[in-house]
């Protein structure tokens, strides 16, 4: 059985760490969390540079609340998306099942829709669109499962 969550108003945010300086991610995630602000699908990459990149989502509504911590790090904040919907799939058939996640991908790429983030587990995708692709992307998941 394959279960489809859809959570609305996410914001996508990317960190970047401003050149010459060191970004401690977890010092940032730490004072997002003595915030109160609630974060999820958390990506940290190195691998186009030595530039340390994070990325995460939020609700909509705690985006006031993370902009002033953004001002008292040695980061810049290239990219902040608000209003997408994130779409989590989650089912025991992905587990020791090859091409599980790629069908899913093949039938956004079928409708035109880039994500904006993904992240997986064992038995779960959790999938980040634009607002105006999540209509088409229920439509394309409802199809698949």
């Amino acid at each position: 059985m394959t279960d489809i969550k859809v959570f609305e108003g996410i914001t996508f945010v990317s960190f970047n760490e401003k050149s010459g300086e060191k970004l401690s991610a977890f010092e940032i995630f730490r004072k997002i969390g003595d915030n109160g602000i609630d974060i999820d699908m958390i990506s940290i990459d190195l691998a186009l540079s030595d530039r340390v990149c994070v990325g995460f989502t939020l609700c909509d509504d705690d985006l006031a609340k993370l902009l002033p911590l953004t001002r008292s790090e040695n980061i810049t904040v290239p990219a902040v998306n608000c209003g997408n919907v994130k779409f989590v799939i989650k089912s025991e058939d992905m587990i020791n099942c090859p091409g599980f996640a790629a069908k899913i991908f093949t039938a956004l790429d079928d409708i035109g829709c880039v994500p904006l983030m993904i992240t997986t587990a064992v038995d779960e995708i959790s999938i980040l669109v634009r607002d105006s692709d999540s209509a088409d992307v229920g439509k394309v998941l409802e199809k698949l499962f």
